[in-house]
């Protein structure tokens, strides 16, 4: 006898050959949005598990309407007479005639309380993965570092104000390179006089008198109260970098330790959740981010892009342009193992990021010279140093004739 096995909002039924419902079990009433959020993260239910326990020793094979793979059903009993097909003739009959089949099992009372119990189970279940989606850990991740990104584009913005207008009145402190050094002496002396007496000589700045124009107490105050607003958003800005870090370092320790606390928000936050993240192919990893030149070449047939957010990893900015390519495609399939490891197992792998770090040499060694086309043949081979150094040579020459 053949049975066949699906499931719908109050539990799991079995049907026999003819259709004629052959046994159930129902969801406990206080659980069925649970239940229901379960079978779509593709869990194996225990009721599930006991119906088909007790339909394997009646029935020649079992046809299973599911979603999961047949890697789930290994370790149950009679797993070898599982099959699965989606729609089954037992799903389609028990969603033509569910009221029917739930009066049947106790389920509803009365036809009319069927869709007074739909709405309030999915009502539930909305509810539920709303609240979920809202504590979800990455969910603050994402807002930490878009956060950040926006900090960056502002403090950068009102740095150049406030060395444009400070200019007027001290221009020599220009010279003062990094934006939070020159803010903090802003904010702390206001006055040109009493950033001179300190001591200026880690900044090269060695002099007596300014150029600069005299000015008011009152517009001195006014800009050295900017500067302090602006130290404020600096402060905020690093609290909310070691933020991220710190949450890096729970939710993806793999990713942070091969890709940065940075990047691997980035990443994240492009996506939408670590989780979808986990999903993408290695491939979809290393041009994230450049889904605009990705478009262009399907569209015009220009080059494809061979890196995207990944771009800002040390390792491949500062690589040899022919190595680029490489090195992001080798990174890009090291932070796909990262992040599902991070998903599946949360343990800390360090085995990871060696293992880039011995390709990544590996590559350099293979690769010390950029390949070259050959005009006769479309063969490409790899130049000899010699090579290399005649074609930089008249790269040169015919630059300067230009």
């Amino acid at each position: 006898m053949n049975c066949y096995l699906t499931s719908c909002l109050a539990g799991f039924m079995a049907f026999n050959e003819d259709l004629t419902l052959l046994d159930y079990e129902l969801f406990p009433p206080s659980k069925i949005s649970s239940r229901l959020s379960k079978i779509r993260e593709g869990v194996l239910l225990v009721e599930e598990e006991a119906l088909l326990n007790r339909i394997g020793k009646k029935c020649e094979s079992v046809v299973i309407e599911v979603s999961k793979g047949a890697s789930y059903y290994k370790h149950l009993k009679n797993s070898e007479k599982f099959e699965f097909e989606s729609p089954s003739p037992g799903g389609e009959y028990l969603r033509a005639n569910l009221t029917h089949i739930l009066l049947q099992v106790g389920f509803i009372k009365t036809d009319q309380e069927l869709k007074t119990r739909i709405h309030d189970i999915f009502t539930e279940v909305t509810l539920n993965q709303l609240r979920e989606s809202s504590e979800a850990e990455d969910k603050l991740l994402i807002q930490a570092i878009s956060s950040l990104d926006e900090l960056d584009e502002s403090i950068g913005k009102l740095a150049e104000r406030i060395r444009e207008w400070y200019a007027v009145h001290f221009p020599e402190l220009d010279f003062v390179r990094s934006h939070e050094a020159y803010v903090n002496l802003v904010a702390q002396y206001g006055h040109r006089d009493q950033i001179l007496q300190q001591d200026l000589s880690g900044f090269n700045i060695d002099i007596e008198e300014s150029m600069g124009a005299e000015i008011e107490e009152e517009d001195i105050l006014i800009i050295q109260g900017f500067a302090k607003s602006l130290k404020s958003l600096q402060e905020s800005r690093e609290s909310i970098e070691n933020y991220v870090d710190t949450k890096m370092e729970t939710i993806a320790p793999n990713l942070r330790d091969l890709a940065g606390s940075s990047l691997g928000a980035k990443m994240i936050a492009h996506v939408g959740s670590i989780k979808q993240l986990a999903t993408f192919p290695s491939s979809t990893v290393q041009i994230m981010g450049a889904e605009k030149a990705l478009f262009r070449h399907l569209k015009t047939g220009e080059r494809p892009p061979k890196h995207g957010l990944i771009y800002q990893h040390p390792d491949v900015r500062g690589a040899k342009w022919w190595l680029r390519g490489k090195i992001a495609r080798t990174l890009a399939a090291k932070i796909s193992l990262a992040v599902r490891k991070d998903i599946f197992s949360g343990e800390f792998d360090p085995s990871i990021k060696e293992s880039f770090l011995k390709r990544l040499e590996t590559i350099e060694k293979e690769n010390p010279f950029p390949k070259r086309t050959t005009k006769s043949k479309n063969k490409v081979v790899k130049s000899s140093p010699k090579q290399y150094k005649k074609y930089s040579k008249k790269k040169k020459k015919k630059k300067k004739k230009k």
